[in-house]
């Protein structure tokens, strides 16, 4: 019986454009984003970034050096950085309130970093008038605890930290190397296509 659901952000609760952020990152002059952002496994500084191997302002700088742009602000590389969100569908914030109110226990998992996930709290699970903590119990973030998915250890420590059984709960991202990492370590998974309206999926659940 599942009675726990572990949710992804970025391409599963939150629609993302890859495109659109790296043609705002070449308006500033950082093209060396070309190479290294990625939807799943981003490479490079912008993946010691997700790990929490790098802060905000050390990659700031970086961003500058590379781009010959001493007088760029931190702001316009956030705003560049915030670009790759398009946001969270309210259809996706109804349904995991909805899982949560017949009984599940409902986390998230996601590789995320500290210069977007402040406007991911504030800005997109707040539309509604709400706040993360009404749709999870709580966010595991990958800078947070310096690991990333698929690495076995960051679903380790999230079931140490929940207490949750891997055989009780459902898996939910859109890139299979995550899935079946977490279904080595005994989680039921689901791998829904970009953009996918899961509803139907969840239709009759109940805990």
């Amino acid at each position: 019986m599942i009675r726990n659901i572990v949710f992804d952000l970025g391409g599963v609760m939150i629609d993302l454009d890859r495109e659109r952020c790296i043609a705002e990152f070449h308006k500033i002059g950082f093209t060396e984003i070309d190479s290294l952002i990625d939807s799943y496994h981003p490479k490079g500084i912008l993946g010691q970034l997700e790990r929490g191997e790098l802060s905000n302002e050390a990659f700031f700088d970086y961003v500058r050096r590379s781009a010959g742009r001493a007088d760029l602000s931190d702001e316009a590389i956030r705003r560049a950085f915030l670009s790759f969100l398009e946001g969270v569908p309210r259809y996706k914030l109804e349904l995991v309130r909805s899982l949560r109110e017949r009984g599940f226990r409902t986390y998230a998992l996601s590789n995320i970093n500290a210069v977007v996930f402040p406007h991911v709290r504030e800005v997109l699970f707040a539309a509604e008038g709400r706040s993360l903590d009404d749709y999870f119990e709580k966010a595991y973030l990958s800078y947070e605890m310096h690991e990333m998915k698929p690495s076995p250890r960051i679903y380790r420590m999230m079931i140490r930290d929940s207490g949750m059984i891997p055989g009780e709960t459902l898996f939910v991202d859109d890139n299979r190397a995550n899935a079946d990492a977490a279904r080595e370590l005994g989680f039921e998974t689901y791998c829904p296509q970009a953009r996918e309206d899961f509803r139907p999926y969840f239709s009759g659940w109940s805990c």
